[in-house]
């Protein structure tokens, strides 16, 4: 489990070097190399072009939502090749035949770029050398064998396609521009040697879910952290998943505001929880699995936003955390939002209390259960009770229990809290107060 964001780290910081630059994004088709080239639009801050040969514009503005949000951050420019006719071959061919008043010196360098696709040129010609841009050459495959034609045709004069990837990375150092091939053929070719960057896009399909991968195979002067990430196109919208550090501080994560009262319901925090999951029904429990090699600081990025949004709302929090979890652990939590006289009076925590805890926090814990045969928890009630004082509608608490927790407690006191009566003792537990 990971952090969704909108861009790999690396291909962020390969935007930011300084340019020329050149990034061959390569992948069957329906890998995502489309969204992928949008999202590095909306990213870039500078003049941005798309030349798109495999999708009308009316059905880029349908199919790819993200296309409009590239539009919300400035200007995108878009070449629409799908309605181009059969002439383009034509001028090629007449390009071509001109090949022999062309000097392949510095001087015939602007004359050499009319060897390229009609399309590329109208691109560069609303670049211009004071201002950065990034061109997206969507897809190069169709564009450069649609110019050049078959290699049947050599021998009319035409360039080959390797001639004309070479023209294009000339012309590119001519000014700041980066330049972005998209193909679908995953062969390897002299382009994947001449530009900076390459990216390879992936698509599987286990147990009947589709999964996506983006695999980054070079990059020059960038640190490649994480050379594979699995991505997303819910929504129409381009999203990796960054794994997280175990060591990920546990306040980080997201509060989103309330977007009003739902009666029965609790705001879990989070808009992209809600969007998911739903809300948090009053009187009801609910479960999250996760992984044993999920860290819980990935976890936590679903719980935090849940328990921050019910302390902002006066509510109180009872919790048994996962082993090696103590009281300072949770306060670290709050530390920076809440001042502490509030944190002692609305969280309960039964589970260890360290050593060498500071005794201000030893107000939030609950001491252990004493166990008996027939599985009877005395201290139950004191859990109630903290839940049940002060309760209010308007006010919901919440019950964050991890079952790791009550088997840690189980194995120190055996006959206690056990997940087999955990759902009875929530249920006896919940009626009264909103929880």
């Amino acid at each position: 489990m990971g952090a969704a964001i909108d861009l790999p780290t690396e291909l962020v910081h390969f935007l930011n070097r300084p340019a020329p630059q050149a990034l061959l994004v390569r992948g069957a088709p329906g890998t995502g190399k489309t969204m992928l080239a949008l999202a590095l639009l909306r990213a870039f801050r500078g003049r941005r072009i798309y030349v798109s040969s495999r999708v009308r514009r009316a059905d880029l503005d349908l199919d790819f939502p993200s296309l409009h949000q590239a539009n919300q951050t400035g200007p995108l420019s878009i070449v629409d090749v799908t309605a181009a006719g059969p002439d383009l071959r034509d001028a090629s061919r007449a390009l071509g035949t001109s090949q022999a008043l062309i000097r392949a010196d510095a001087s015939s360098r602007g004359l050499r770029a009319l060897l390229l696709p009609p399309e590329v040129l109208a691109a560069w010609s609303q670049t211009s050398p004071a201002t950065p841009a990034l061109i997206v050459l969507d897809s190069w495959d169709a564009l450069v064998e649609r110019h050049v034609g078959s290699a049947s045709r050599a021998d009319e004069g035409l360039p080959s396609r390797a001639e004309v990837e070479r023209i294009a990375l000339a012309q590119m150092a001519e000014g700041p521009v980066f330049l972005v091939f998209v193909v679908e053929h995953r062969e390897a070719s002299q382009l994947e040697y001449l530009v900076n960057g390459v990216v390879t896009m992936e698509r599987e399909t286990r147990n009947d879910r589709v999964e996506r991968w983006l695999r980054i195979d070079k990059l020059r002067g960038t640190r490649i952290t994480h050379p594979s990430y699995p991505f997303s196109l819910e929504g129409g919208r381009f999203q990796c998943i960054t794994p997280l550090r175990h060591d990920l501080p546990p306040s980080f994560s997201r509060i989103d505001p309330e977007p009003g009262r739902s009666p029965g319901q609790i705001w879990p925090g989070s808009a992209d929880y809600a969007s998911l999951f739903g809300w948090l029904p009053i009187h009801k429990l609910t479960l999250i699995e996760h992984d044993a090699e999920v860290p819980l600081a990935a976890v936590n990025l679903l719980l935090n936003p849940i328990q921050s949004h019910v302390f902002q709302r006066g509510g109180r929090i009872f919790l048994v955390p996962p082993p090696g979890i103590h009281p300072v652990d949770v306060w670290n939590l709050y530390k920076e939002r809440v001042p502490k006289e509030a944190f002692l009076r609305q969280v309960r925590i039964l589970g260890m209390l360290a050593r060498d805890e500071s005794e201000d926090l030893a107000p939030v814990m609950l001491p252990l259960p004493s166990g008996n045969v027939d599985g009877y928890n005395p201290r139950t009630p004191e859990a109630a009770k903290f839940l049940r004082e002060d309760s209010n509608p308007e006010t919901p608490s919440l019950g964050l229990i991890w079952i790791s927790g009550l088997k840690s407690i189980n194995s120190l006191v055996p006959g206690t809290y056990t997940a087999e009566t955990l759902r009875s003792r929530a249920v006896s537990t919940s009626p009264e107060p909103p929880l």
